[in-house]
């Protein structure tokens, strides 16, 4: 393991483009913000309260990386907890990176169907997806990284692009008039509700030990919640002011439905700009969930993850298809979103901070 983490060296700049990019995929896939309390005009204020009650509510988890920055999420769960318990919370946390990878493909594969490809079969796009992903997770952390360092900017730079594209269609009445639907209490809400949903603080604990500086990792964690969250607002309002207030709350895919009423002069429709910089994105998301589901029980079996990717694939293939062809993933009501909340929750709050609990109790020994 200390051999892995050796050759997987990464940069500061290369790790807050990674944990910038998971965490706006979410939004520019279905942006559930539209739908969170208060629902309406002000859902932009509500998202930017959420920096700090994010900040808080990972506070357990960043503190213990801190304290053991030289070992992954695993590693130092079953130094805190003990061989029998902390393996069980490995077993969890390979999991959860194992559900996040499925869930992210089959969005990824019900997105494609729907927009380009309809007539194409579940297993096929399913198929060039994982293969795509698998190979570029068994190049290791630091050749995705590198690739990150590369695509995640042309992501962004896209965005930028596209919201300075629609210009002319914003309606600045949508936002107004400010507060005026909504309360204090609503608001907060919404904020901690928004803030419950970063799991993927999960990533940047597991990617600790391979930064080249560990006191790197309290500026990573602070910046990439304030810099996801900028940019998640930059195109969340763009796009209110576009779809409107309702409409945005009743479409699957807000940013998507938003890129194609895009018009500049004869030319309508800008979604294919998009869908190449959403592709790109969910590719390089999905490789690092990927990677880390393999290192995760690679962990559990004190194994090499490499050995893993082959059988994760597989395993993450069959789900999709008995997943996505049964069922939408993005459908109003959907359980997975409820099921990936809770899994969120107890994931990066409920088990750190009885990880922490303990830790006090036995840093002495453990020292």
């Amino acid at each position: 393991m200390e051999n892995i983490k050796a050759r997987n060296k990464v940069a500061y700049n290369q790790i807050l483009l990674l944990m910038v990019l998971y965490r706006i995929m979410v939004g520019l896939t279905y942006m559930p913000a539209v739908n969170t309390v208060p629902a309406n005009q002000d859902v932009w204020i509500s998202t930017l309260l959420s920096i700090g009650y994010t900040i808080i509510f990972n506070l357990p988890l960043i503190y213990l990386s801190n304290k053991f920055n030289k070992l992954n999420l695993l590693e130092f769960a079953n130094k805190i907890m003990g061989r029998f318990i902390g393996g069980i919370i490995g077993v969890f946390y390979f999991l959860t990176f194992l559900f996040s990878s499925t869930i992210i493909v089959s969005t990824l594969v019900e997105i494609l169907d729907a927009s380009l490809f309809p007539a194409t079969p579940t297993w096929f796009t399913a198929s060039i997806i994982i293969l795509t992903c698998a190979y570029i997770s068994s190049r290791g952390l630091r050749n995705i990284a590198r690739l990150g360092e590369i695509i995640i900017p042309i992501v962004i730079i896209i965005i930028f692009l596209i919201v300075g594209l629609g210009y002319k269609n914003y309606n600045i009445n949508e936002l107004l008039p400010v507060f005026m639907d909504s309360t204090f209490g609503e608001i907060n809400l919404g904020a901690i509700e928004t803030s419950l949903k970063f799991y993927d603080i999960l990533i940047l604990v597991m990617v600790t030990p391979n930064l080249e500086n560990k006191k790197d990792l309290n500026r990573i964690f602070v910046k990439s919640i304030i810099y996801s969250i900028l940019i998640f607002i930059l195109f969340l309002i763009p796009t209110q002011l576009t779809l409107g207030i309702e409409f945005a709350k009743h479409v699957n895919f807000p940013f998507l439905t938003f890129t194609r009423i895009l018009q500049i002069g004869e030319i309508q429709g800008f979604d294919l700009l998009y869908i190449t910089s959403w592709i790109m994105g969910n590719t390089l998301k999905i490789a690092g969930y990927f990677y880390f589901t393999t290192v995760a029980l690679g962990e559990l079996i004190n194994r090499k993850n490499q050995i893993f990717i082959i059988p994760i694939s597989i395993i993450i293939f069959i789900s999709v298809i008995f997943i996505k062809d049964r069922r939408s993933i993005l459908a109003v009501p959907n359980p997975f979103n409820t099921i990936f909340s809770i899994v969120s929750i107890i994931a990066s709050i409920v088990i750190p901070l009885i990880m922490l609990i303990v830790y006090f109790f036995r840093r002495k020994r453990l020292k």
